[in-house]
């Protein structure tokens, strides 16, 4: 059975408490009737066009243009895959059924997702984790703070004067922000009940550091943008049927209908719970997010002290895969110091996000074809 199309059921339900605050950026708090506000400026704006899509939004775009966006739109979410069930690509989807509500209910109820808690997200909006976090907080009536796309001590900034009920991310924002937390919070503390990671594999080391830093209970979810949300700390949603195969799992659940997609590799043990040991292709993410290397490259080559670059992988004992960008300088006239990688990185990180920043970057001296290492 069909339910109402998500933007006509979140602008009703946003509407019936105009006054509430629904979101808290850098640049201050949204209330729900200011929210609505944006969105009927931009439907007025594009009226007569067809309704653009969380895939025309760039991927630095904040949790407050993705949920104008939203809203605005036919009720069509298109979400970006990092591929764990086939190619990357841009993943459609139409109203929720009600076994797909039924298994993310199930989901908010474990992860303390709740009416009235204030949800910090990292995890960009435009990708499943981040807009399934923001969409969730905006349905249930819970204040969401976008800490998305913010250098560290900004991010910090808001994280402690927000103080949130529940933290969001993939583990490597989880850890960057930890490290910033550390170094710039100044001997402050802060506890936040619920700290939740996914799209990535959570290391025991991760985990005990963010249960003791933050005084939390932490939850590892699993899930592909291809089957929805799997499992939380190991244990399947409900509706959700997962069996072990040859080393594969094989998942079925609200967001497949009746197909069984492969999922990664894993195996179920003897008291239910779900081992994942890696991605199905053999092929792992760089830390859970998947950098669009074309945009990575146009970035770089848009630097006019750059004349060449490329994107390659690497394999890492952390991240499974390290991101490698080789750059090579142009020779320049005007006086215009070349960049360092730092520089080079930066660019990146202000243009497409952090998750987008090459690991490494090597730079190749004008002339000489050599390369020197960028750490």
């Amino acid at each position: 059975m069909k339910v109402l199309p998500a933007s006509t059921a979140l602008r009703a339900r946003v509407a019936l408490r105009p006054h509430t605050a629904v979101l808290m950026d850098h640049h201050g708090a949204l209330s729900a009737g200011e929210l609505l506000d944006l969105v009927h400026l931009h439907r007025r704006r594009h009226r007569g066009t067809p309704p653009a899509g969380l895939g025309s939004l760039p991927a630095t775009a904040p949790l407050r243009q993705v949920l104008v966006t939203v809203l605005a739109g036919n009720g069509v979410l298109e979400l970006r895959s990092h591929g764990s069930t086939g190619p990357p690509h841009l993943r459609r989807r139409g109203p929720l059924t009600a076994g797909q509500l039924s298994s993310l209910a199930d989901l908010a109820r474990r992860i303390g997702l709740r009416r009235g808690r204030r949800i910090a997200c990292l995890a960009p909006g435009v990708h499943g984790h981040g807009l399934m976090i923001a969409l969730g907080a905006l349905a249930l009536g819970a204040p969401l703070v976008d800490l998305t796309h913010l250098p560290g001590p900004e991010r910090v900034a808001l994280l402690h004067h927000s103080s949130p009920d529940l933290l969001t991310g993939v583990p490597v924002h989880l850890v960057d922000l930890l490290r910033a937390d550390t170094e710039l919070a100044g001997g402050r503390t802060l506890r936040i009940p619920h700290v939740v990671s996914g799209s990535d594999l959570l290391t025991p080391d991760l985990r005990a550091d963010l249960a003791r830093h933050y005084r939390a209970q932490v939850h590892d979810v699993y899930g592909t943008s291809g089957t929805g949300p799997l499992a939380v700390d190991g244990r399947p949603l409900r509706g959700v049927r997962l069996r072990a195969a040859d080393g594969l799992l094989h998942a079925r659940t609200p967001f497949t209908g009746r197909r069984e997609l492969v999922t990664d590799r894993g195996e179920i043990l003897a008291d239910g719970t779900v081992d994942v040991l890696g991605r199905a292709d053999g092929a792992v993410s760089s830390g859970g997010m998947l950098p669009d290397p074309g945009a990575v490259v146009r970035v770089l080559r848009s630097h006019p002290a750059v004349a060449a670059a490329r994107l390659r992988a690497v394999p890492d004992d952390r991240f499974g895969v390290r991101t490698v960008a080789e750059v090579e300088l142009a020779v320049r006239a005007d006086g215009i110091p070349a960049p360092s990688s730092d520089e080079l990185r930066a660019l990146i990180r202000d243009r497409l996000g952090a998750a987008s920043v090459p690991h490494d970057v090597l730079l190749s001296d004008p002339g000489t074809g050599g390369l020197g290492a960028g750490c």
